[in-house]
């Protein structure tokens, strides 16, 4: 007798509901979980948000008080915070140098919508710093005082523009030198702190007139400190405030003018200075736009007077463009000569070597000079430096903007950045003498403030 064997199908819909009802509040769990993690780090974001703009705004305004520096910190907060933002803690301590800075802290309490089942998670707290340091400000301001600047409205706009400028900066931390040049250039005000009143005054009481002396001295040594190449007075003034390890310091170089640069630093040993041939004079030479011809005018920077300007010489020879005649060096008629006593007639060119002394070959060399002073200074280390430059006027040429923005690195003109040196920046003011002319002038000034107190707020 044969015995069919069934077949017997069993049903596991029973076990599937009950492994679903035992895994559904694990995936509830999870599921609440990530909503909670992603309300905290949603909350976490607002406050790191608001504590970074609020340190910021405390620090941009802490020339008005701790007081009112806190309260637009606070308020800053609230308003990049949304609706029912926590109370931040703003203050405001020093760094381990001095330096000041502002501390904005924020907590909030976030309610969970999941985790609140486990009673020690209902509500979590999440924190937010933020810690803004005003680095140091080592500054000096490079001035120019030519005769063209009573022409073309740039001594009053100057005089009313530095003042306000050094004013927004700090004259107990901060340290600021004045430098300004015509036919010469002079240290007004070394380096030093307590700037805001000396700055001021040494601006109200320039004297202008002569020629524009505003080069550097390039690759050699500056030759004079106290009447040297005004690019290099500024380098010098700059390196002159020691850096330690880790201090947070921002360096600058501010350059104004309202020509091209076209004088040169040497020295040379000119007959009749003590009566001596063997005796070096410090000359500066050049000093004359395209318009004078083959002109090239010498003076003494030790003994010039802008209002008396009788140490000039100068040759205009009509061979060669040199001075085949003998380098004049002053009205007496003193003729400059070499170790050797033969007339000067070529000064030797960094770029290229011995030179005719022409008009075209000095503008020349002072561009070139200034532009190596200017990477010089820009490869600073510790702390390189940035340079920021501003051409007045009709004399500020196409061609002498450029330069200047080459000085100061300026991106926007790419032909001469330099990728991987600080950039500056170059302001153009067009239209003085005019009316506008102090107003634009006073705002190239405080967008250059603007643009440090940044640097030095980062």
């Amino acid at each position: 007798m044969h015995m069919c064997n069934a077949n017997i199908v069993k049903s596991d819909r029973g076990q599937v509901m009950v492994i679903f009802a035992l895994v559904l509040p694990i995936l509830i769990l999870f599921a609440g979980l990530a909503i909670d993690a992603g309300i905290l780090y949603v909350t976490k974001a607002k406050l790191s948000t608001s504590v970074d703009a609020a340190c910021l705004t405390g620090m941009k305004n802490l020339e008005s008080g701790e007081t009112i520096a806190g309260q637009l910190a606070t308020d800053m907060f609230q308003a990049n915070f949304g609706p029912n933002p926590p109370v931040p803690t703003v203050t405001f301590p020093t760094d381990a140098y001095g330096d000041q800075q502002v501390k904005v802290t924020a907590t909030a309490n976030v309610n969970t919508l999941f985790m609140r089942y486990l009673s020690q998670w209902a509500s979590v707290p999440v924190s937010a710093l933020a810690v803004s340091t005003r680095g140091k400000l080592v500054m000096s301001i490079v001035l120019d005082r030519s005769g063209s600047m009573s022409s073309d409205d740039g001594q009053s706009a100057l005089v009313n523009a530095v003042p306000a400028f050094v004013n927004d900066f700090d004259n107990i931390r901060d340290e600021v030198a004045m430098i300004s040049f015509s036919s010469n250039a002079t240290v007004d005000y070394a380096m030093n702190y307590n700037f805001i009143t000396p700055i001021t005054n040494a601006v109200n009481n320039m004297t202008f007139g002569g020629g524009t002396f505003g080069t550097g001295a390039g690759t050699q040594p500056i030759l004079s400190t106290t009447v040297g190449a005004p690019l290099s007075l500024a380098k010098l003034q700059d390196d002159s405030v020691t850096i330690n390890p880790g201090e947070n310091v921002v360096r600058v170089v501010v350059y104004f003018t309202d020509g091209l640069m076209n004088a040169v630093q040497d020295t040379f040993y000119c007959q009749g200075k003590g009566g001596n041939i063997n005796n070096t004079t410090l000359v500066n030479y050049g000093g004359y736009d395209a318009s004078s011809g083959t002109i090239v005018g010498f003076l003494d920077p030790n003994s010039y007077n802008p209002n008396q300007p009788n140490g000039w010489g100068y040759c205009n020879s009509p061979y060669n463009d040199n001075c085949a005649s003998g380098l004049v060096y002053n009205s007496s008629g003193a003729i400059c000569m070499d170790i050797n006593g033969k007339v000067v007639q070529t000064f030797v060119s960094q770029q290229y070597g011995a030179q005719y002394l022409t008009r075209a070959n000095v503008t020349a060399e002072a561009q070139y000079r200034a532009i190596q002073t200017a990477i010089a200074l820009r490869t600073d280390a510790p702390v390189p430096v940035y340079i920021y430059s501003i051409g007045l006027g009709a004399g500020v040429s196409p061609a002498t903007q450029a330069f200047l923005a080459q000085l100061a690195n300026d991106p926007a003109y790419p032909a001469t950045y330099i990728k991987g040196q600080p950039a500056g920046e170059f302001f153009y003011i067009p239209n003085c003498p005019s009316s506008v002319c102090t107003s634009e002038l006073n705002t190239a000034f405080q967008t250059i403030a603007a643009k440090i107190l940044l640097r030095l707020t980062q």
